[in-house]
């Protein structure tokens, strides 16, 4: 089990957590035997473009030094977007208590990410390659994309349903292509858009998926992730898989972020299943809702009509001249979505 609470979960508080909640988080889940801990980006989110932000969005050597630098069982990672953040920011963190360095890439930035790996691993880190936007690629070529990986060094390759837009059946045909093509270990990161994100993990650990990523209370953006302390639950109450977690730290940790941190639930409403059903980045649905009002639209047709053009970064003009094209369009019925 990957926690990315710090790192995914930051972006609904912005990454403004307290140390007392960072170090909390640290302490909890070593003591529940969580295997890697992600504390959040090194150089910031490609995605979201807040100025204010807190200390884990950079994850810089002062913030890397006020972690507890000894842990009992779990080791620390950080994630790279090599679109934002330079080799050099990286070469303090050879001399730094962080193990495992995630680069993660969509598919149209898949070579410079190879070519990080490369020198990451060159340095003696861990390394994940995590392929975003995994939804946007046949499984076929995603397989393609981890036989490079497995050929640059890379220790893991995960592939992320970063629009929650996977079911089951997708997760199959993936793992089975990945399968075909390299003898990496696999990692899998979900999205619950669709309220899947559970039974995806499980379908990827029945094919040999070894990684599985989760956050406290399924803090992430939109709907969220597979909720740590359901995972590690299920992990204890079905002895089918391989691994058992001390519950009760987690489950105080959960209760914690749910008064102080995330104060309501993660939930699944109509923009997370609009952006999960249209295979679109979250991040998409604030201009999806501002357009449908403006110019009279239904926003399930306009998110289907932006997702079936499968857009490579969220643009708010991209979705007016859909829009306006829709407006435009005569006699045409809006299909049932």
């Amino acid at each position: 089990m990957l926690d990315c609470t710090l790192r995914d979960g930051g972006n609904l508080n912005q990454w403004m957590f307290t140390s007392e909640e960072i170090n909390l988080l640290i302490h909890q889940l070593d003591h529940a035997g969580v295997e890697i801990i992600e504390i959040g980006y090194r150089g910031g989110s490609g995605s979201n473009r807040s100025t204010q932000v807190g200390s884990v969005a950079k994850c810089d050597a002062e913030f890397i030094l006020s972690l507890p630098q000894e842990l009992r069982y779990s080791q620390y990672a950080v994630m790279v977007i090599p679109e934002v953040c330079t080799l050099r920011q990286l070469e303090d963190l050879r001399d730094s208590c962080v193990a495992w360095i995630r680069v993660a890439a969509y598919p149209q930035h898949v070579q410079k990410a190879l070519t990080y790996v490369s020198v990451l691993k060159d340095w003696g880190f861990k390394v994940c390659f995590n392929l975003m936007s995994a939804s946007y690629i046949e499984a076929g070529k995603l397989a393609m994309i981890a036989q490079e990986a497995e050929h640059a060094g890379a220790d893991v390759f995960y592939f992320a349903d970063s629009y929650g837009a996977f079911h089951p059946d997708d997760i199959t045909a993936i793992v089975n292509a990945l399968k075909n093509k390299t003898e990496l270990p696999l990692g899998f990161h979900g999205h619950n858009n669709l309220g899947l994100s559970f039974a995806n993990a499980l379908r990827a650990l029945d094919l040999g998926v070894s990684y599985i990523d989760t956050s406290i209370c399924g803090m992430a953006r939109g709907a969220g992730n597979l909720a740590t302390e359901q995972f590690a639950a299920v992990m204890n109450k079905w002895k089918r898989y391989e691994g058992e977690y001390e519950l009760a730290p987690i489950l105080q940790l959960s209760a914690y972020f749910l008064e102080k941190v995330l104060t309501v639930p993660m939930t699944i409403a109509q923009p997370e299943i609009i952006c999960g059903l249209n295979n679109l980045h979250y991040y998409y649905y604030q201009h999806i809702e501002r357009v449908s009002k403006t110019k009279g639209l239904d926003p399930m047709y306009l998110g289907y009509r932006i997702g079936q053009l499968m857009p490579l970064e969220v643009d708010a003009d991209f979705v007016e001249k859909i829009g306006d094209i829709i407006q435009t369009e005569q006699g045409s019925p809006i299909p049932k979505k």
